[in-house]
């Protein structure tokens, strides 16, 4: 087919130049100096520029057209077609989009976070705000460029994370969940006692990350680490995914950490060559990727049975000095957290929660940026039984919202009731998930994982996984069970 094979060619020239900027990005964020910031920011817009030119061309309008509209289009595998397909949508979406606004929204995404980073380092949310208020009109015009009709901005904006998702769908099932999860949410802090000194050099904490990447079925031939205050999967490439982790004093935050990014980074290694060649442009499958990795993170990395094969070697490389039920309970007891990353995950679900009933708030009018932190602290206390003690522990904990990312916090709850689901499908075709996981047999999971989602990327819609591999709906009883199974006795 002539036609796909030209379109094959100018996306090669698209992914060059978005690996390019992928890396300046890693290097933006992990290495680069401070006073280089500013340069690279300006590199990075420059090429962006160039690759937004690219998508919105003539040439590229007329190659994909010609594709899809090509005798054999038929003819193509179905997953691939969905790929070229969703090009064509984001073509339609992106020629919507003024080259002037897009230049100025990108470098006001990066101004903004670097003010994030200085913000949440000084513990002043007033350093923030003008740059998030900016950001979110901006953010505004965006997506009503995509969409001028629509009645509900932060519907668009759900649907460019997790396509097919809207208020109407997530309000029902975050409000179930909410009501079948706040009893079991402990009022008090509870104590687990003195955690063990455990002060780790990059290189022991890199050397242990490796171990569980490698042993979950992570490829650190085609992957590499950094470290960053907040832990992230970035894919530079298809043979270039990249994990990036906070240097802390916690093993249990650092191994859920490393568990959970190796979810995403699996999923990325995994999908097809033939998918992969059309770059990594394509959206709205974030709350699946973020099922991967919470499902890796917490259904596997939290089971006792995880840790039986392989406990001993992590206590060498972590210096740990506890026996494994206690580190066990301390990887699932309910303790209450302020900050997002460290939460258990049960909590957890309540700081997905507020973040969305915030960020639905904010797109629809009803709420000013003004009031954001007292409104932040008083959903803490209300889901959290916290008192929220600074702004960096609070309103400026997340990278999200410096980064325009408006609409991609459902994505994480979305992804816990999926991982319900997916935890009942496993078990009916593979047997019990405890005794795999006790005899080491992790690899069986993810090969099966890797089979029914991986290899197909984002060409099927989450909601169409779900039915296929769990035929049903969406509903939150699985995960619903799972957690009043596990925590209900806690109380």
């Amino acid at each position: 087919m002539d036609t796909l094979n030209k379109l094959l060619e100018y996306k090669k020239k698209m992914s060059n130049l978005e690996y390019t900027i992928n890396l300046l990005k890693w290097e933006l964020k992990i290495n680069a100096p401070k006073d280089s910031q500013s340069d690279l920011i300006k590199l990075i817009i420059g090429y962006e520029e160039k690759v937004f030119e690219l998508l919105t061309s003539k040439e590229y309008e007329i190659l994909l057209s010609s594709v899809i509209n090509d005798s054999d289009f038929g003819s193509i595998e179905e997953a691939e077609r969905r790929y070229i397909q969703n090009l064509w949508k984001r073509y339609q979406d992106n020629k919507k989009i003024p080259i002037e606004f897009y230049t100025k929204y990108s470098e006001l995404k990066k101004r903004t976070n670097i003010a994030w980073r200085e913000a949440k380092e000084q513990n002043n949310y007033e350093l923030f705000k003008p740059y998030l208020k900016e950001l979110i009109e901006m953010t505004k015009q965006y997506y009503r460029f995509l969409d001028s009709k629509t009645s509900n901005l932060y519907d668009v904006m759900l649907n460019h994370y997790e396509v097919g998702m809207t208020c109407e769908i997530i309000d029902p099932l975050f409000e179930q969940l909410k009501k079948r999860l706040l009893p079991l949410i402990p009022t008090t802090v509870h104590s687990l006692g003195t955690v063990p000194n455990t002060l780790f050099s990059k290189q022991e904490l890199l050397d242990c990350a490796e171990y569980l990447l490698n042993y979950i079925g992570f490829n650190m031939n085609r992957g590499a680490l950094g470290i960053y205050p907040h832990g992230f999967t970035g894919t530079m490439g298809p043979n270039d995914i990249r994990i990036a982790f906070k240097h802390g004093d916690s093993p249990y935050d650092f191994c859920t950490t490393i568990i959970h990014e190796g979810g995403h980074g699996i999923f990325e290694q995994n999908i097809r060559p033939s998918l992969t060649r059309y770059g990594n442009d394509v959206c709205g499958f974030y709350g699946l990727h973020e099922s991967q990795s919470r499902f890796y993170e917490n259904i596997l990395g939290r089971n006792t049975n995880f840790w039986i094969p392989i406990y001993e070697d992590i206590k060498k490389m972590l210096h740990l000095d506890i026996p494994l039920d206690e580190f066990i309970a301390r990887l699932n007891t309910p303790t209450l957290n302020l900050i997002r990353t460290e939460a258990d995950e049960l909590t957890y679900c309540m700081h997905i929660i507020l973040r969305y009933e915030i960020e639905r708030d904010i797109f629809n009018g009803n709420m000013d940026i003004d009031n954001l932190p007292d409104i932040w602290n008083q959903k803490v206390k209300d889901y959290l039984h916290l008192t929220v003690d600074s702004p960096a522990n609070g309103v400026l904990q997340d990278v999200h919202w410096s980064e325009g990312e408006f609409g991609y916090f459902p994505s994480y709850l979305l992804g816990t009731i999926y991982d319900g689901m997916f935890m009942q499908a496993i078990e009916r075709d593979l047997g019990s998930i405890d005794e795999l996981l006790k005899n080491g047999k992790i690899k069986e999971i993810t090969n099966y994982l890797i089979h029914s989602i991986y290899q197909n990327g984002g060409a099927f819609s989450s909601l169409e996984i779900i039915q296929k591999m769990c035929q049903s709906d969406i509903s939150v009883e699985p995960i619903a069970q799972y957690f009043e199974k596990k925590y209900s006795l806690k109380h």
